[in-house]
């Protein structure tokens, strides 16, 4: 008898896309999205992605990011 663990990650999406988004040019100006997402074929997944980045990009979210700055009163 012997002691093992396994994880099992299992899903039903078999492709994963990934991209990363980046703005600016200098060390301390650089803004980075990451993007994941996951289809059954390789269609259906570019279709997820280009649809999440035309999202990001219509609901400004990369532009309200870089407005962001810290210590700011909210």
């Amino acid at each position: 008898m012997s002691d093992e663990t396994h994880h099992i990650n299992e899903s039903a999406d078999k492709i994963t896309l990934k991209t990363k988004l980046k703005r600016g040019s200098g060390t301390r100006d650089e803004d980075k999205l990451d993007v994941k997402v996951k289809g059954d074929d390789p269609d259906a997944a570019a279709a997820r992605l280009a649809e999440t980045l035309d999202a990001l990009d219509r609901e400004g979210v990369a532009e309200t990011l870089r407005e962001t700055q810290p210590g700011g009163d909210a």
